[in-house]
């Protein structure tokens, strides 16, 4: 007697996750890359909500951690199989030059949701992160034609170096200052961000060990 195949039933979020398609249309020329918003996700997404009668909606919350506001978007998605919570995080800036504090919570908000619905439809965003490479000023060898950089001149052009983190530009040595300080979402975040390139570990280190550590000793 031939056994008869079993059909495999494929659960409805993991036919959504297959299926979800949210290409990174956004363009960032200061660093030259491309990247998705929570509103490209959310577009692609209506369509699979609708052809399998899922549902998709968010409460927000904030909390403060460290002295540091957090906004926090809770995701809660529902089909005929299962309920599934999620939660995002951003932190929200202390300042952002030409935007209003109700605009830095929008922004904040946004990159919440965008990391929550990453979570929940298993988005890979490694590379919008890092949306810039550190540039020589920390680790390039001087031209032979100009004078040498002195240690003190090397330590200023890094303190002032920035990267993308958390939806905004924020200072290498401030994220390395908030993951000295226990702060687990800075450690998480340069721990992928130094492996991206040796330009990136060479710029941790120095500044772990020319301003971090000198400023601890």
């Amino acid at each position: 007697m031939i056994e008869e195949e079993k059909e495999i039933k494929i659960p409805i979020l993991t036919q959504i996750q297959n299926e979800l398609k949210a290409p990174k249309n956004q363009y960032n020329s200061f660093g030259n890359y491309k990247y998705r918003n929570a509103e490209d996700i959310e577009s692609a997404l209506k369509p699979l909500l609708a052809k399998y009668g899922a549902q998709l909606t968010f409460d927000e919350d904030y909390r403060e951690v460290g002295g540091r506001v957090y906004a926090v978007e809770i995701a809660h998605y529902k089909d005929s199989e299962q309920q599934i919570t999620v939660k995002g995080w951003a932190r929200e800036a202390e300042s952002k030059k030409g935007m209003d504090d109700s605009q830095v919570s929008g922004a904040t908000s946004s990159y919440a949701t965008k990391y929550a619905l990453g979570r929940l439809f298993l988005i890979d965003d490694t590379k919008d992160a890092d949306s810039q490479k550190p540039t020589n000023a920390v680790t390039r060898q001087p031209d032979q034609n100009k004078p040498r950089e002195t240690l003190g001149q090397r330590i200023v052009k890094a303190k002032q170096f920035e990267i993308q983190y958390g939806g905004r530009k924020e200072k290498l040595v401030d994220v390395c200052r908030w993951e000295a300080n226990g702060d687990d979402q800075a450690k998480a975040f340069l721990d992928n961000w130094r492996t991206k390139s040796k330009g990136n570990e060479a710029a941790y280190k120095f500044i772990r060990n020319q301003c971090i550590g000198k400023e601890s000793a």
